[in-house]
């Protein structure tokens, strides 16, 4: 994969920069051609401490630079997906402007678009592959969205596989949230979320499936 033909010694040398920064985020067959994203649309990348309500954004700057965040704590494929995810605003708001939709059919043709040649290229394991080809028809506003995606997600995460979610327990079961001390029983699935209710059954609450959670024992 890779989007110019040749480059200037000046151009090598900051390519050669964002590869040694990326490197440490992204699979490695995808260093090259993310680097040369940054390139060609001339964005600044942050990589920013984890925030609980996004994984990245996207933020339009006329004359001085298009900025992108990306978390640094995601797995080498969420970082990808999510830097791509970023990159596709930006390609959306240079071909729409600043009045279309966020998440709506631009952004999503977008998307579409810029995945398709890691899709092509066959970079993902194969189940991964499957599942993101599925979730490209009609992407959602994030891959948290996408509860299948993500459950193939935490299998390559080696910092997730051995942490429980609220998707791996059955109905009926009691946990508690990491870093909360109220326990709350399983209801039922609704979709991206679990209703749950507190043991006394007063409150309910909507919880996404998969977020992390303590069994009682």
């Amino acid at each position: 994969m890779q989007i110019f033909s040749t480059l200037s010694p000046q151009q090598e040398t900051h390519k050669s920069q964002l590869m040694k920064a990326l490197a440490r985020f992204l699979p490695a067959e995808t260093v090259s051609y993310c680097a040369e994203l940054i390139m060609f649309h001339k964005l600044n990348l942050h990589v920013e401490v984890e925030r609980k309500s996004r994984y990245g954004d996207y933020s339009p700057h006329h004359g001085k630079g298009n900025r992108i965040t990306v978390n640094h704590n995601l797995s080498p494929f969420e970082f990808l997906l999510t830097f791509v995810h970023e990159v596709s605003h930006h390609t959306a708001f240079v071909k729409y402007g600043p009045n279309h939709d966020s998440h709506g059919d631009e952004w999503k043709r977008e998307f579409q678009l810029n995945m398709k040649p890691f899709l092509e290229a066959k970079i993902f394991p194969y189940d991964l592959q499957a599942m993101l080809a599925k979730h490209m028809r009609n992407p959602k506003y994030s891959q948290s969205a996408d509860v299948k995606l993500m459950q193939v997600l935490k299998k390559y995460d080696v910092r997730q596989q051995d942490k429980l979610v609220l998707n791996d327990l059955a109905e009926g079961e009691i946990f508690r949230m990491k870093n909360n001390t109220i326990f709350m029983r399983k209801l039922h699935k609704l979709r991206t979320y679990v209703l749950c209710e507190t043991l006394d059954g007063k409150l309910k609450y909507k919880v996404h499936s998969m977020a992390e959670v303590i069994r009682e024992t």
